[in-house]
C-alpha cells in the first residue's frame, strides 16, 4: 500500500501510558506514510495505532510467531 513498513513497537508494560510509544513511532516514522501487521485481536495496540493516523485495510493472513500461527491484519497510514 505504501512503501515503508514499521516492523514493531514492543514495549514492556511497566511503561503504557509513557509516552515511550509514541517516542518510537516519532524516531521510527515520524510522520511518514506506512504501514504494519497486527495482532488481529489487540485492541490497545489498535487504538494506539488510530490515534496516529493508521487504518485498517481490509487485508488479513496467518503469521507463524514461536512456532503458531496468529491472525494478523494490516494497517495503512497513507498521509498525515
Amino acid at each position: 500500500p505504501v512503501t515503508r513498513e514499521l516492523e514493531g513497537i514492543y514495549l514492556l508494560e511497566a511503561v503504557y501510558g509513557s509516552g515511550a510509544g509514541q517516542d518510537l513511532l516519532a524516531a521510527a516514522i515520524g510522520d511518514q506514510p506506512a504501514y504494519l501487521w497486527m495482532l488481529d485481536d489487540d485492541p490497545r495496540a489498535e487504538a494506539f495505532y488510530r490515534r496516529n493516523g493508521f487504518e485498517r485495510d481490509g487485508v488479513a493472513r496467518e503469521q507463524r510467531m514461536a512456532g503458531t500461527m496468529i491472525p494478523v491484519v494490516r494497517m495503512v497510514r497513507s498521509s498525515r
